[in-house]
């Protein structure tokens, strides 16, 4: 059974800038919480990059091997997982609003099986969003800091 979690959020960057944050594996444990690790094995993020991700979420501590499919700079990048303990694809849709800021779609398909045991998919589905949305939140406010205090 695959789940769908999704959540939209706004950036105070442009959608280059934003795409540059969101879509680059080696900056995810800058801005996810839950994320413990990150290693990119096969060069710059692209398409058809392979990275090791590791979280730490819900109590379990989960290591993927997640390959880039789609990577268009400022427009939509997307990944899926190759290795680990589940699947899960998640794709990050980017559209520059009026003022030059960035709203961001994010959706993120799950097969979680038995990883879980018995928790509800619904639960599971409100920890995931709940948890974009806190990283995001913190992510805005960083970004909406001057340049030289973002890194």
């Amino acid at each position: 059974m695959t789940l769908r979690a999704e959540y939209a959020f706004d950036l105070p960057v442009a959608p280059k800038e934003a795409f540059a944050w969101l879509s680059d594996p080696a900056r995810d444990p800058e801005w996810q919480s839950a994320c413990v690790d990150t290693r990119l094995l096969n060069g710059a993020a692209r398409p058809g990059c392979r990275y090791e991700i590791t979280f730490q979420l819900i109590g379990k501590k989960m290591t993927f091997t997640v390959e880039i499919t789609e990577f268009e700079p400022g427009r939509r990048s997307r990944f899926h997982v190759v290795d680990g303990p589940f699947g899960y694809t998640g794709t990050y849709d980017y559209t520059e609003r009026a003022d030059g800021t960035t709203g961001v779609h994010w959706t993120f398909d799950v097969e979680p099986g038995d990883f879980f045991g018995i928790m509800p998919k619904s639960l599971l589905k409100k920890v995931l969003v709940s948890q974009v949305k806190k990283d995001s939140g913190k992510l805005a406010e960083r970004l909406a800091q001057p340049a030289h205090h973002r890194s």
